[in-house]
C-alpha cells in the first residue's frame, strides 16, 4: 500500500498576470453535512494525456488519509471548473469508524472507511483509515531525491534523461515504507520541458507520486501564475497532487520593502506522511534566502526568501509535539553551506534533533556529510544521479543507516533500466514529439566547440553579446556595449539546432536599452560578458548606452535596491514583429540563420571587442 500524505492545508487559487515592470452513495450508517464554497476563478483544461486532463469534477484536497482515534484532519474539496457558488455534500460510508463535519474528518475507532463529497452528480472520495496510536514504532525508512533536473528530457552521454530517471523513481515510490522527494529546479532548462512551462513534469510528478516538491529559484523563471498552474494539476486516475513546499517563500511589498503573509497560493509549510510500518514522517520545505537575487527581478519582487533556521525550529517542534511526527526530513534548496547547522541541534521542547535528514540542492554538487548524526546528501544536476539515505527508529530514536549520492555508481541501478513505465513513455513522447516542431531545426553550422563560460577562450556569451549588439544597431540604437551572462551549457562542433541552443540558453530574458554610468560599466565588464561596439575609452561619470538582459539590467541586491546598474535610466527594449517577448535566445538563433556559419575564432578573448579599451 502506498504511503498516504497530510498537507497542511489547500488554498484556493487565485488568478493573476505577469507583466514586465517599468516598461510596458450511502450506507445506512452515513452521516451527512454540508458546506458552501464561493470562487470566481476560471480554470482551464489541460490538453494531453488522459491521466492529467482537468474535466468537470471534485477535487479533494487528500483523498487518503491516516489518522489516530480522536484526531481529527481537514479534507478540503473544489470545483474544477471554479466558476460558482457550489454546495457540497459530505457523508461517511461507516460513521462508527470515522465521521465528517464540513470537511474535517474525526476518527472514532480503528477500522477502514470511505468519506464521499457530492454536487449534483459529481461524487468525491477519499479512503480514510483509523489507526491506534502505537508510542513506541519501530521501522526504517526509504528516501529517495532528485534535484536541479532542470528539464534534462533527452539522456546524452552525462545525463541519465526523464525516461530512466522516472522510471526509477516510480518504482521506488511503490516500495513499502518509502518517500520519494524533490528539491527544486525541475522546470527550467530545455525545449521540452520549457515550451509548456514545466507542465510536462508536473504531470510526471504527480503520476510517480513525489512526497514533496521545494520550490527551486528556477521555479520563478516564468512569474507566480505558472506555478499557481503547475500546483492545480493532479493525476486524473490517481486524483494525487504533488505538494509544493516552501516555508520560507512569503509575499513582499517592493515599495516599502515589507515582509507581508507567507505565500500560500504557491506553496505549503510542510507535508506529513504516514508509512506502512506506521511511522509518520514531517517533510519541510525551504529555499536558500539569498536566492531572491537569481531571479529576474520583474518576478522576485512581490516575494521574499525570510531565514530559514527559525522556521526550520518552529515547525520541527509543531510537527513533533502537535503531529505525532516520528521522523523530520528538510527538503532544501540549498547547499550544505547554505544549510545551518543548528538544524541538527536538540530542541527544548522537543527534546529531539530539529531534523533528521537533508536533502540538498541549487549548488549543482555531489554533496554528502553527517553533521551531528544528521546526513546532509545532494545528487549534483540535469538528472546525473539522485541522492539516497536510509534511516532506522529504534524507541523513538532515530539513528542514519546510510546515505549517498551515487557520484560514482550513478550508472549501476538507473542507466541499466530499459523497460521504461508505460504512461511515462507515452508521456514523454507526446510532449517531445510537440518539442521537435521548433527544436529540430537547424539553424546553421558551428565550426568549433563553444563554451557555456564567461571566462573561457572561445564561448556562447561572446557569440550573444555581439549579436545583441548587432540587433540593437538594426533596431535603431546607437549602442557602446551589450552584456549577458554565462550561458547553461556548452555548444559542440556541427550542425547547432534551436533545441541544443535552447539548452544552452534556457532563460526568456528580454534585451533592455540601457543608458548608464561608465563606472556602472567597468564594475560588471568583468563580472559578465560584453561585447564592445564603440571605440571609446570608458570614464566612469560620462554616459553610455547599452542594451543588456533584463536579468542583469534590473539585478537587485539582498537589500532589494538595484545594484548591477544602479545609474540606469531606462530607454527600451528589443523587439520583434508580432513576437510578444523577443528573448535573447531567439535573437542569437535569428543571428545564427542569418551568419549560417559560425566561425568561433570571431568570438574569441583575442577579439579586442571583448575588452575595454585602456
Amino acid at each position: 500500500m502506498k504511503k498516504i500524505f497530510v498537507l497542511l492545508s489547500l488554498l484556493f487559487l487565485t488568478s493573476c498576470s505577469i507583466n514586465f515592470p517599468l516598461l510596458n452513495s450511502s450506507s445506512n450508517n452515513t452521516s451527512s453535512t454540508t458546506e458552501r464554497f464561493t470562487s470566481n476563478q476560471e480554470t482551464t483544461s489541460s490538453e494531453g494525456n488522459s491521466h492529467s486532463e482537468i474535466p468537470s469534477q471534485i477535487k479533494l484536497s487528500q483523498n487518503k488519509v491516516t489518522l489516530y482515534v480522536n484526531e481529527s484532519i481537514k479534507v478540503e474539496a473544489q470545483l474544477i471548473p471554479l466558476n460558482q457558488m457550489v454546495e457540497f455534500v459530505w457523508s461517511v460510508k461507516d460513521n462508527q469508524i470515522a465521521e465528517v463535519n464540513d470537511g474535517l474528518i474525526t476518527g472514532k475507532k480503528e477500522g477502514n472507511t470511505t468519506i464521499y463529497v457530492s454536487f449534483n452528480n459529481l461524487i468525491g472520495e477519499c479512503e480514510v483509515n483509523v489507526i491506534k496510536k502505537n508510542e513506541n514504532i519501530n521501522g526504517e525508512i526509504n528516501l529517495f531525491a532528485m534535484n536541479d533536473f532542470h528539464g534534462s528530457i533527452i539522456e546524452n552521454d552525462e545525463e541519465l534523461g526523464f525516461l530512466k530517471q522516472g522510471t526509477f523513481f516510480k518504482n521506488k515510490s511503490e516500495e513499502d515504507n518509502t518517500l520519494i522527494l524533490n528539491s527544486g529546479d525541475m522546470w527550467q532548462g530545455s525545449i521540452e520541458s520549457n515550451s509548456n512551462y514545466g507542465e510536462f513534469l508536473t504531470k510526471a510528478m504527480n503520476y510517480i507520486e513525489f512526497d514533496s516538491f521545494t520550490l527551486g529559484n528556477h521555479e520563478f523563471d516564468w512569474g507566480k501564475q505558472y506555478i499557481i498552474n503547475n500546483r492545480s494539476l493532479f493525476d486524473q486516475i490517481t486524483k494525487y497532487s504533488t505538494p509544493f513546499l516552501g516555508a520560507n517563500i512569503y509575499n513582499y511589498d517592493i515599495e516599502s520593502k515589507t515582509t507581508l503573509s507567507h505565500a500560500d497560493d504557491i506553496c505549503e509549510d510542510y507535508v506529513i506522511k504516514d508509512l506502512e510500518n506506521g511511522l509518520r514522517v514531517g517533510i519541510i520545505g525551504i529555499i536558500g534566502e539569498n536566492q531572491i537575487t537569481s531571479i529576474s527581478s520583474q518576478f522576485a519582487d512581490e516575494f521574499t526568501f525570510v531565514d530559514s533556521l527559525p522556521i526550520i525550529k518552529n515547525l520541527s517542534d509543531e510537527l513533533r509535539i502537535n503531529k505525532k511526527c516520528d521522523v523530520i526530513i528538510l527538503d532544501g534548496h540549498a547547499s550544505q553551506e547554505q544549510i545551518s547547522s543548528e538544524v541538527t541541534s536538540t530542541s527544548s521542547l522537543s527534546n529531539k534533533k530539529y531534523v533528521d535528514a537533508v536533502f540538498c540542492a541549487h549548488s549543482h554538487q555531489y554533496e554528502n556529510v553527517v553533521i551531528n548524526g544528521v546526513p546532509f546528501v545532494q545528487g549534483a544536476s540535469n538528472g546525473k544521479s539522485y541522492s539516497e539515505i536510509h534511516l532506522r527508529v529504534s524507541n523513538g530514536n532515530v539513528s542514519l543507516i546510510s546515505s549517498s549520492n551515487h557520484s560514482n555508481d550513478n550508472k549501476e541501478e538507473i542507466a541499466s533500466i530499459t523497460n521504461y513505465d508505460t504512461y511515462l513513455k507515452d508521456l514523454y513522447n507526446e510532449y517531445v514529439e510537440k518539442a521537435n516542431v521548433k527544436g529540430q531545426e537547424v539553424l546553421g553550422y558551428v565550426n568549433g566547440f563553444m563554451s557555456y563560460s564567461t571566462s573561457y577562450n572561445i564561448s556562447v556569451p561572446k557569440l550573444v553579446s555581439k549579436a545583441m549588439a548587432q540587433e540593437a544597431y538594426n533596431q535603431g540604437y546607437e549602442v557602446d556595449f551589450a552584456f549577458t551572462n554565462q550561458a547553461r551549457s556548452a555548444i559542440e562542433q556541427g550542425n547547432l539546432t534551436y533545441a541544443n541552443l535552447y539548452k544552452s540558453l534556457p532563460f526568456d530574458n528580454e534585451m533592455i536599452i540601457l543608458e548608464v554610468n561608465g563606472s556602472d560599466i567597468i564594475r560588471q565588464s568583468s563580472k559578465n560578458t560584453f561585447y564592445r561596439a564603440c571605440d571609446k575609452v570608458v570614464k566612469s561619470k560620462e554616459k553610455y548606452l547599452i542594451v543588456v538582459i533584463d536579468y542583469l539590467a534590473l539585478h537587485r541586491n539582498t537589500d532589494r535596491n538595484y545594484n548591477y546598474f544602479p545609474s540606469l535610466n531606462i530607454i527600451g527594449k528589443l523587439t520583434k514583429n508580432n513576437v510578444s517577448i523577443y528573448n535573447y535566445r531567439d535573437m542569437t538563433a535569428d543571428y545564427i540563420r542569418k551568419e549560417k556559419n559560425i566561425y568561433t575564432n570571431q568570438y574569441s578573448s583575442y577579439n579586442k571587442r571583448y575588452s575595454l579599451l585602456s
